[in-house]
């Protein structure tokens, strides 16, 4: 292969690094004179003595921050050009690749991901505190969807972000079937792609477009120097035009940029004060980490509906009384007198259902973004249906100020067929609702295992056939996303200022992720500390494929610290390796493990697969692990929840499966502190009350054992 060959193979999958790279892709091609073009990026054709943080983030400088971050960025790009070419990893020696830039810049990469070989961060020099990263590493891209038929007569504004971008795009998108013609003058330059070819506007020129159909896109790429847009979109339902204006979001609003821009200085007690359980929880890795924050009196929420009802009174002020909820009518009459006043709503989920359960918190949502919130919902694109599509992005067009990400994994060009397949599996695991409210005592933040969706609610699918725009179920087993169970979960709620802030602002660094890698900036970085600690608690965030599974050091890092006794709540029961291995040595201390999970998985997406899953665990364990089935009749167990030594707690979106820990995004709130495990040990009695003793002699049909004796098999699941 020729020299302009590996060029090229070394270069796909890298925009989150290069920024500038492939033809006709992003802004740096269309508008080549942007200062964030200008600099050099990493690809196999740069020397290798140009390498440095400053090619990633600009003028940003070179701060302890910014060189872990660019440790991680040199280790996925390390990836990326092993993916593409075969080598390392993917049993080609890289050394046979014939090209001295290859070789130099793969040198020059390894020398920078160096400290990603270690489990543990050393700690910076400096103070504790909060730091704002401004540097230019990103591609930025959002949707703005257009529907015509959406009040068509009232003004809109939809804010882009360029924050932390080297290339910004806006992908202006047809939600409706009503055709639409935009036109524009803006305030910079800008180019416009669509049907594939593509021209640039001039400071001040005006322009149009159109879209012609369904899902018909255009995309916009806004300059550096351009801060607003005055446009008007037209159709035969609005002749006239109605109003919209498009901003620069870190311009419009610099207070959310400052805070989209926050990053912590964690102080890292002396390991030699400190046990293994403390070591483990107070270590800085390469997982994405809050620091330890005063845990306080949190909610539990162990009931469905007290699930449930914690976000409709985080939106509302108030619950829905168990007679309303029973009633099933998902336009009953909601009463917003003691709503809060919120300037930022955030919400995180596996899945937004077009449901009852999805219709409420829609309309929560809806009455928020008429007062202008600013509000951003992130979930998993290949598990949404039509109806969810089409309920979100009929949102999203009607209040442009509600921006919409749907969370989508794409492999890099040349993987392997493995992670090819898990391009539709891959999912947007983290939990979260948080509201940021005008009077910081009514701001709220609920963390867990919950979905938006009727199952989390329901005991059986509810009557829904007079809505055709919302989702009817069935009762289905298989591969249907179509699927329903009632699953019983947890969560936990907080309510005091600094805690909500700091999840909220953590989430930010997934918000404002990579759009095609979609690889995430750290949260924190350890510095020395004066003393023991004052937190107790530490909320982390897993990008499994970005921090070199860093989660999964985790867990086994405190299984290993543990003594005594690990209590386990969890449904999905196959480990890792690492986290088999781990199991196996503490129970060869003599440590003991109970688990209350759910062996018989029947009504989850592949219930069979998974149940046979289970089945291998316990027939690993069954005589030294206490394992029990949580037997409420028709009652799927989903909760996430781990405590060691009677001292720690993790509760959080984290399965005991290789999912968790190799493929999906997750969070979770780790709790050191006996007085929250006395809080923590009802709500596991409860489980275990209801609960049977699971018998080891289990029996497995010989199809699943021989496909499960596929090690890339069962870490997709």
């Amino acid at each position: 292969m020729n020299r302009h060959a590996f060029v090229i193979l070394a270069l796909f999958g890298l925009i989150a690094l290069a920024g500038c790279a492939g033809t006709g892709r992003d802004a740096c091609d269309l508008l080549p004179g942007e200062a964030a073009c200008a600099r050099p990026w990493l690809s196999a054709s740069m020397p290798a003595p140009q390498v440095a943080a400053s090619q990633f983030f600009g003028d940003a400088g070179a701060s302890d921050y910014e060189r872990r971050f660019l440790a991680l960025l040199a280790h996925n790009q390390l990836g990326a050009m092993d993916r593409a070419n075969g080598t390392g990893p993917f049993g080609r020696n890289r050394r046979d690749v014939r090209n001295s830039d290859f070789q130099a810049t793969y040198s020059k990469l390894q020398q920078l991901a160096g400290p990603v070989t270690r489990t543990h961060l050393p700690p910076a020099n400096g103070g504790s505190g909060e730091g704002r990263f401004d540097g230019r590493w990103r591609v930025s891209r959002q949707t703005l969807y257009i529907d015509a038929a959406a009040r068509p007569s009232s003004p809109k504004s939809f804010d882009f972000s360029g924050l932390q971008a080297r290339s910004t795009e806006i992908v202006v998108r047809q939600a409706g079937e009503q055709p639409a013609e935009i036109e524009a003058t803006c305030d910079g330059a800008l180019a416009i792609r669509a049907a594939g070819a593509a021209r640039t506007i001039a400071v001040g020129a005006a322009f149009r477009f159109r879209l012609s159909g369904e899902d018909d896109t255009v995309s916009l790429f806004p300059s550096d120097s351009l801060n607003r847009c005055t446009a008007r979109v037209r159709s035969s339902l609005a002749p006239a035009g109605a109003p919209l204006t498009i901003r620069r979001e870190e311009a419009a609003d610099p207070s959310l940029a400052s805070f989209d821009s926050r990053y912590e200085r964690c102080p890292v007690p002396d390991r030699a004060g400190l046990d293994a359980l403390e070591r483990a929880f107070y270590a800085s890795r390469w997982l994405s980490q809050t620091c330890a924050l005063p845990i306080g009196e949190p909610r539990l929420l162990r009931k469905s509906r007290d699930g449930f009802n914690a976000k409709v009174e985080a939106l509302m002020g108030a619950p829905l009384s168990d007679a309303a909820i029973d009633k099933g009518d998902p336009e009953l009459p909601l009463d917003f007198s003691r709503a809060p006043r919120l300037k930022l709503i955030y919400l995180s989920s596996l899945e937004f259902k077009a449901d009852f359960s999805g219709r409420i918190i829609e309309r929560l949502i809806r009455h928020h973004a008429a007062l202008g919130t600013k509000v951003r919902i992130l979930v998993t694109d290949v598990l949404e249906r039509e109806k969810d599509d089409a309920m979100l992005h009929r949102l999203a067009a009607e209040f442009p100020n509600v921006e919409l990400q749907e969370y989508r994994w794409r492999a890099d060009h040349g993987a392997p067929i493995d992670e090819q397949i898990s391009q539709m599996h891959k999912t947007h695991h983290i939990k979260m609702l948080a509201t940021l409210a005008l009077d910081p005592a009514r701001s709220r933040v609920i963390i867990g295992g919950r979905n938006i969706h009727d199952g989390f609610l329901f005991h059986s699918p509810i009557d829904l056939s007079r809505y055709p725009d919302l989702q009817q179920y069935g009762k289905t087993d298989g591969f249907s996303l179509n699927y329903y169970s009632n699953w019983s979960d947890f969560d936990i709620e907080f309510a005091d200022r600094a805690t909500v802030e700091t999840l909220a602002a953590h989430l930010s660094t997934i918000w404002l992720r990579d759009a095609d890698t979609n690889l995430a900036r750290p949260f924190s970085i350890p510095v020395r500390g004066d003393g023991h600690p004052q937190g107790n608690a530490r909320h982390f965030i897993s990008v499994p494929y970005e921090d070199d599974h860093a989660l999964e050091d985790y867990f086994v890092e405190l299984v290993d610290a543990a003594r005594h006794h690990i209590q386990i709540v969890n449904p999905y029961l196959n480990l890792t390796p690492s986290l088999t291995q781990a199991f196996d040595r503490a129970l060869a201390r003599g440590v003991k493990i109970d688990i209350v999970g759910r062996i018989d998985l029947k009504g989850d997406i592949g219930g069979r697969f998974l149940t046979a899953l289970n089945k291998l665990f316990v027939e690993k364990y069954g005589d030294r692990i206490n394992i029990r089935e949580f037997k409420a009749p028709d009652v799927v167990l989903h909760s996430k929840i781990m405590m060691i030594d009677e001292r720690l707690v993790a509760i959080s979106s984290v399965n005991l499966n290789n999912r968790s820990f190799f493929h999906d995004s997750e969070n979770g709130m780790m709790v050191l502190d006996p007085a929250f495990y006395v809080r923590m040990k009802p709500i596991y009695d409860d489980y275990l009350a209801h609960s049977n003793p699971v018998a080891a002699n289990v029996t497995i049909p010989w199809a699943y054992r021989l496909l499960f004796d596929e090690a890339w098999v069962r870490q997709a699941f």
